[in-house]
């Protein structure tokens, strides 16, 4: 059951981060004339540092460096996102808080550039471990998840929770996937107690 589930984590991670660049979009965007040049800013600052966490960190030289750094990046994911829940929620309870360049500048950064850089980073890290284990890595799954957060976000979301209970929401499903890659990366999960051993 356990290997039957190693594709969760790519899947969530993604779904996170689409997630949360549509968040972005919806708080952020607004209609009028420079309605195309917010968009192309908010998704050139969501794919740029979704790339740039993609290709941060070297390998792991073994199976406890991999599962060590593959815990820290979890530990980022959900850091980030809860610094997304508070900018959220404080957008959300003060009205003219949103009005100004710098508070969207710091609602790109921290609702699009963090949460996304952290994703990125994540999968990187997934990827690494689940290669060291012997396992197929997980960029198809990952991007199925970012589109899937696109549209569960972008399709009603949003309107039925509010932004900030929705990326609580998204902080919980991280911490839960989180417990569960561990879960399944155990070496007893894999048949092997890390690929130094053989």
């Amino acid at each position: 059951m356990r290997k039957g589930l190693g594709w969760a984590p790519a899947f969530v991670a993604g779904f996170g981060a689409g997630a949360s660049g549509t968040v972005a979009v919806g708080l952020l965007l607004y209609s009028g004339e420079g309605l195309l040049r917010s968009l192309a800013l908010i998704v050139a600052t969501a794919l740029g540092a979704f790339s740039l966490g993609l290709g941060t960190g070297g390998p792991p030289s073994d199976w406890n460096q991999a599962l060590e750094s593959l815990r820290r990046r979890w530990l980022f994911v959900l850091v980030a996102f809860a610094a997304a829940a508070g900018f959220a929620f404080v957008w959300d309870v003060f009205a003219a808080f949103g009005g100004s360049a710098t508070t969207q500048a710091l609602g790109l950064a921290l609702l699009a550039g963090l949460p996304l850089y952290a994703c990125g980073h994540l999968l990187r890290g997934i990827n690494a471990a689940r290669m060291m284990a012997g396992l197929t890595g997980d960029g198809a799954l990952a991007s199925l998840g970012a589109a899937a957060g696109v549209l569960v976000t972008g399709l009603g979301a949003l309107t039925r929770v509010g932004v900030p209970s929705f990326v609580l929401f998204l902080i919980v499903i991280l911490s839960g996937t989180a417990r569960l890659q561990g879960w399944v990366l155990r070496p007893e999960a894999l048949d092997t107690a890390g690929p130094e051993t053989q």
